[in-house]
């Protein structure tokens, strides 16, 4: 069964893209513009079913370990670069009010990714831990 969701919803795997991707979040000023300034992520987590922890490596890979401290599986940061490209054109040009990505889909499934938003009990998606140099 597809995953389907709203724009909003879809835009919250696209964060988790684009982060793992670049590895590092930077800082803005007071009127949300980004400044040359950043903080290098030391992992994500993000919990559905299951935890999962996503972590840079020095190789320039994201470090996929499940709940039980075993590595799930190693993947590219420049993969996630291109999924969240992709994602975000989806995104920009879908106009139906809820729809599926199926390429997104097929990756967020070997990310250990089945849904796209936390529980309605939980309203954090995503945990950052980040390094303030």
């Amino acid at each position: 069964m597809a995953i389907t969701g709203n724009k909003g919803e879809w835009s919250e795997i696209y964060t988790l893209f684009r982060l793992l991707g670049e590895g590092k979040v930077h800082a803005g000023d007071a009127n949300l513009n980004k400044l040359s300034l950043y903080y290098p992520i030391i992992n994500v987590i993000r919990e559905e079913s299951k935890k999962y922890e996503y972590k840079p490596d020095t190789t320039q890979n994201i470090v996929v370990v499940s709940e039980d401290g075993s590595e799930f599986v190693r993947i590219p940061m420049n993969k996630f670069v291109i999924e969240s490209k992709n994602l975000l054109q989806a995104i920009k040009t879908t106009i139906k009010s809820s729809f599926d990505v199926p390429n997104t889909e097929c990756f967020m499934g070997q990310i250990g990714c089945s849904k796209l938003k936390a529980s309605s009990n939980d309203k954090s998606d995503i945990y950052i831990v980040i390094h303030d140099l």
